[in-house]
């Protein structure tokens, strides 16, 4: 049967064929939704599949506060054993995933005021906050049409951010003219 006879057709002879179309649909759906929870799930502690995923932002977020009440040099004794780990797990040096530490984290790095880190780590830390900045200011153009109300929300909304930073990711920004 052809789309202009169903359309044309009138209602009551294709309800059989619209509800037997909508579970076929609905069968579909349930179909593609779990070979998604399947794709994307993880294990729980019980081995069990879950759907729940954490963001990078929700990560974030955690690490922030718990590196909140943390002196700077036992965070940097800190990030040093995470990222020792990191190395260690993944056989080189190197290659630690950065997304998920806070800014106080990255700017204690990149300061290196306890020279715990190499330059390499500094500079991958350097460019992950600047990866957020950019970011940010992507996500900023790309939400709607570009206006000066929209540009001043978002230079305060900077300077607020800004002003609730660490003492190290200000100490960092000032000292580095790539980070303003």
């Amino acid at each position: 049967m052809s789309l202009f006879s169903i359309l044309s057709s009138p209602d009551t002879s294709t309800s059989s064929l619209s509800s037997s179309s909508n579970l076929q649909i609905q069968q579909a759906l349930q179909a593609l939704a779990a070979k998604q929870a399947a794709q994307t799930g993880t294990t729980g502690s019980d081995g069990a599949q879950s759907a729940v995923s954490i963001t990078i932002e929700a990560k974030r977020a955690a690490n922030a506060k718990a590196d909140a009440g943390v002196d700077a040099a036992m965070l940097a004794k800190s990030l040093r054993a995470d990222l020792d780990a990191q190395y260690k797990a993944a056989g080189k040096k190197d290659t630690a995933d950065l997304t998920t530490l806070s800014g106080r984290a990255l700017a204690t790095m990149a300061l290196n005021q306890s020279g715990t880190f190499s330059k390499t780590e500094a500079a991958a830390a350097k460019l992950e906050l600047r990866t957020r900045d950019r970011q940010s200011a992507i996500a900023m153009l790309s939400s709607g049409t570009l206006t000066a109300a929209s540009l001043q929300t978002y230079t305060t909304n900077l300077m607020a951010t800004r002003a609730t930073m660490s003492a190290e990711e200000q100490q960092l920004r000032q000292a580095d003219p790539s980070l303003r």
